[in-house]
C-alpha cells in the first residue's frame, strides 16, 4: 500500500468515508448526510450565502433548522462534516464567543466587541437613534468606519454581533 501525501487526501470521518466541506458542499451533497434532510440542507445554503463561509463546524447551530436537533445528533452531523477556510480545515469546535446586539447594546457594550472601538460603538448607536433598528447585520457596512475597511477585517467584527 503507497502512502500519498496528506494534501491529495480528503478528511476522513470517523467511518472512513470523506467529510463534506460545509463551505463548498451542495445541497444534495449536504442531504446525503445522516441527520440532514432536504429543509436542513437548503436552510445550511442559504445561511452560507447570507452569511459568507462558516468559520467553524459549532456555527451549525445558528442555521435555522440545525440548533433545534435533538440532543447530541447535532454532535454526529458534526462528526461528517469539515470547515476550509483558505484551504486549511477549522478546528472542529471553535469556541464560540457571544455576540451583541447591535439594537440594544448601548455604548460601552459595544465597545467591548474586539474590534469595535469608541468610534464604531458610538456611530452605530448614532445611525439607530437616527434611522431606528438594524434589520440586517450588514447594514453596518454602510457606516463610516465600516465602509473604508475591507470585508476581511469587518467579517469578524460583524461575527461576534447579531441584529
Amino acid at each position: 500500500m503507497s502512502k500519498q501525501p496528506k494534501t491529495s487526501q480528503p478528511a476522513k470521518s470517523q467511518a472512513g468515508t470523506p467529510k463534506v466541506d460545509l463551505n463548498s458542499a451542495t445541497v444534495d451533497e449536504l442531504h446525503a448526510i445522516k441527520g440532514i434532510g432536504k429543509s436542513r440542507a437548503l436552510e445550511i445554503v442559504r445561511y452560507r450565502d447570507k452569511h459568507g463561509p462558516f468559520m467553524g463546524l459549532d456555527e451549525l447551530a445558528r442555521v435555522p433548522h440545525m440548533g433545534d436537533m435533538p440532543w447530541g445528533e447535532l454532535d454526529r452531523v458534526k462528526l461528517q462534516l469539515t470547515v476550509h477556510i483558505s484551504g486549511e480545515a477549522a478546528p472542529p469546535t471553535a469556541p464560540e464567543a457571544p455576540t451583541v446586539d447591535v439594537n440594544t447594546a448601548n455604548v460601552e457594550e459595544l465597545r467591548s466587541v474586539e474590534g469595535v472601538g469608541a468610534d464604531r460603538a458610538q456611530e452605530i448607536v448614532d445611525w439607530r437613534e437616527k434611522y431606528g433598528r438594524f434589520k440586517d447585520i450588514n447594514e453596518l457596512d454602510a457606516l463610516p468606519h465600516f465602509k473604508d475597511e475591507p470585508e476581511g477585517q469587518r467579517g469578524p467584527i460583524k461575527a461576534r454581533l447579531r441584529v
